[in-house]
């Protein structure tokens, strides 16, 4: 009796039967990430006992195919040289910001008059600022 109890909580499943199971998920939603993949595998494998690091390391061995195309192999590389998730969020956010600031100089100091022509207009500002 001492036994069962010491005993693991699930089953350790086979690598094969893992890939298998973690292939269907990554076919059916190839933008998901590690954790996710580890969730839906925990859900349709409650009795399945996996660690989010032996998901990782199964989905960084296979070769992923989106859209019939090949994405290449797994999700992350170590020696990839690519931007991370942040660097390219951050990239992308100055990019939005920088068209931001170009539209809004753009804009700055033109209005459209009722015939649909732009004229230039002159404001002046408390301090004695003139700005066009």
């Amino acid at each position: 009796m001492a036994e069962a109890a010491a005993a693991p909580s699930g089953t350790v499943p086979e690598f094969d039967e893992l890939k298998l199971c973690i292939k269907a998920i990554k076919d059916a939603n190839p933008e998901m990430g590690v954790a996710k993949v580890h969730a839906a595998v925990k859900a349709e494998h409650g009795d399945w006992q996996v660690s989010q690091d032996r998901v990782k390391k199964i989905l960084a061995d296979m070769v992923v195919v989106v859209d019939g195309k090949v994405k290449g192999k797994g999700l992350v590389k170590k020696s990839d040289n690519t931007l991370s998730a942040k660097e390219l969020a951050k990239k992308k956010t100055e990019a939005a910001l920088a068209k931001k600031k170009e539209e809004a100089k753009a804009k700055k100091g033109t209005t459209v008059a009722a015939g649909g022509v732009n004229q230039s207009v002159t404001s002046f500002r408390p301090g004695g600022d003139i700005s066009h």
